[in-house]
């Protein structure tokens, strides 16, 4: 049972964006939003999240809910030390990965990519193959933001609307999937935020996984 509940945690961990560390460290401006995330792909049905995302001068909190039994899962994503952990509240424990590390494989579209850019004026910069154009200002939940369309070397199109004075993105738009910032607060937010909160127990994700590919192996006797 409890490698089942870790497999749920896992699927929630399948909704968190893939983090990009590589790149060098943004100039991100303090501010805390809504979020609203809907995607239709690799799913039978309309899959649907929301959370809360808190950025300051070098972090990024995402706080997640996806609606399914493993309740929720948060990150912390470090810009200067290109780390993130993984927290889950519901077990009060935390996972750590480095920009050595990759996530766990998920399904594409299945997450919001939510990521500062290096380069407001290029966004496309450091995606290799990916292609860029600015489509003009527009006005977005009440914001005003520079409209890019970026092409990846497959084709696939994304519509992003970078913020203007946060230099950061609040919509994105694909062929299925749409997430969007809403509630803006600028300012810096708590500190605390982005520390793992005392008394989490530090969980290894390599066992984590063997464990749940130990059950998924598990077949019922032949009658």
């Amino acid at each position: 049972m409890r490698v089942r509940k870790f497999a749920g945690v896992l699927f929630s961990a399948l909704l968190i964006p893939q983090f990009m560390a590589a790149q060098a460290v943004p100039q991100m401006k303090p501010f805390s939003a809504d979020m609203e995330f809907t995607s239709s792909r690799g799913a039978s049905s309309m899959h649907e999240m929301s959370g809360k995302v808190y950025v300051n001068h070098e972090h990024m909190r995402m706080d997640m809910n996806s609606g399914g039994p493993a309740g929720g899962a948060v990150t912390i994503t470090n810009f200067a030390t290109k780390t993130m952990d993984m927290l889950m509240p519901a077990q009060r424990m935390y996972m750590e990965f480095n920009s050595d590390q990759g996530m766990v494989a998920r399904r594409p579209g299945m997450a919001p990519n939510i990521k500062p850019m290096a380069d407001p004026d290029n966004p496309c910069a450091g995606d290799s193959g990916m292609t860029c154009k600015n489509l003009g200002v527009e006005e977005v939940n009440g914001r005003s933001c520079d409209h890019w369309q970026m092409t990846d070397k497959d084709g696939h199109v994304i519509n992003s609307w970078v913020d203007q004075k946060l230099h950061f993105p609040i919509k994105s738009v694909t062929q299925d999937t749409t997430w969007q910032l809403t509630n803006i607060k600028e300012g810096e937010p708590e500190a605390s935020l982005f520390e793992v909160p005392a008394g989490y127990r530090k969980m290894d994700m390599g066992q984590m996984m063997q464990g749940a590919q130990g059950m998924q192996g598990m077949r019922p006797p032949q009658e």
